[in-house]
Protein backbone atom coordinates (compact mmCIF):
# COMPACT_ATOMS: atom_id res chain seq x y z
CA UNK A 1 0.00 0.00 0.00
CA UNK A 2 1.08 3.18 -0.63
CA UNK A 3 1.04 6.22 1.12
CA UNK A 4 0.22 9.69 0.34
CA UNK A 5 2.13 12.45 1.51
CA UNK A 6 0.01 15.46 2.83
CA UNK A 7 1.43 18.74 0.98
CA UNK A 8 -0.36 22.41 2.05
CA UNK A 9 0.42 24.62 -0.46
CA UNK A 10 -0.95 27.98 0.97
CA UNK A 11 1.20 26.96 4.15
CA UNK A 12 4.24 26.45 2.58
CA UNK A 13 4.08 29.78 0.21
CA UNK A 14 3.10 31.65 3.57
CA UNK A 15 5.87 30.29 5.18
CA UNK A 16 8.41 31.15 2.18
CA UNK A 17 6.94 34.79 2.33
CA UNK A 18 7.38 35.05 6.39
CA UNK A 19 11.00 34.04 5.83
CA UNK A 20 11.35 36.23 2.60
CA UNK A 21 10.10 39.43 4.49
CA UNK A 22 12.05 38.85 7.63
CA UNK A 23 15.26 38.57 5.52
CA UNK A 24 14.44 41.44 3.32
CA UNK A 25 14.63 43.79 6.20
CA UNK A 26 12.03 46.21 4.92
CA UNK A 27 10.34 48.97 6.61
CA UNK A 28 7.70 49.35 4.54
CA UNK A 29 5.86 47.98 1.41
CA UNK A 30 8.22 49.87 -1.25
CA UNK A 31 11.26 48.34 0.29
CA UNK A 32 9.90 45.11 0.34
CA UNK A 33 9.12 45.53 -3.53
CA UNK A 34 11.94 46.29 -4.45
CA UNK A 35 13.84 43.69 -2.65
CA UNK A 36 11.79 41.20 -3.89
CA UNK A 37 12.57 42.68 -7.43
CA UNK A 38 15.95 42.93 -7.27
CA UNK A 39 16.21 38.72 -6.05
CA UNK A 40 13.83 38.01 -9.13
CA UNK A 41 15.74 39.50 -11.48
CA UNK A 42 19.03 37.46 -10.48
CA UNK A 43 17.08 34.28 -10.40
CA UNK A 44 17.61 31.75 -13.16
CA UNK A 45 14.12 31.84 -14.23
CA UNK A 46 14.41 35.47 -15.31
CA UNK A 47 13.70 36.02 -18.71
CA UNK A 48 15.56 39.47 -19.94
CA UNK A 49 12.27 40.50 -22.29
CA UNK A 50 14.45 43.92 -23.70
CA UNK A 51 17.42 40.88 -25.81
Amino acid sequence: MIKEKHFDCIKFKYELQKKLLKKSRAKNLHEYANYVNKIAQKSPLHKDWNN
